[in-house]
């Protein structure tokens, strides 16, 4: 799990290889898995929800349909992948954190595409 003192840090380093951030739980949820599926191609990696892209904490709520929705969509990558979920207080703001780690049964697959990570962005491969 990672601490406040960590997501600052990252967030401090902006989007990168193995950093996504998302300002709130998007209205197309799949955007979350997709960006899983490709740290798992890879190296591993976070979702800081709750960061806008400006590197700025905002914090955001999510509520116990949103966080089925995220459970729901990652569930349908392939093969299978744990990821934590989890809510981390950062100065008096909630960051969600979707920690992904780098997958062992690679490739992973989500809506039958491989995405990978490149940089600051996933790509389909």
């Amino acid at each position: 799990m990672l601490t406040a003192s960590q997501i600052l840090e990252l967030v401090k380093g902006g989007e990168g290889y193995n950093v996504d951030f998302k300002r709130n739980v998007p209205s197309k949820v799949k955007e979350i898995s997709d960006e899983v599926a490709s740290f798992a191609n890879v190296a591993g990696g976070y979702v800081l929800i709750g960061v806008d892209n400006n590197n700025q904490i905002i914090g955001t709520e999510i509520d116990n349909n949103k966080g089925s929705a995220i459970q729901d969509t990652i569930s349908e990558i392939s093969p299978a992948l744990k990821c934590e979920i989890y809510p981390v207080d950062v100065e008096g703001k909630k960051v969600w954190v979707v920690e992904v780690p780098s997958g062992k049964d690679k490739p992973y697959i989500n809506g039958g595409v491989i995405y990978v990570r490149e940089g600051a962005n996933s790509y389909i491969r």
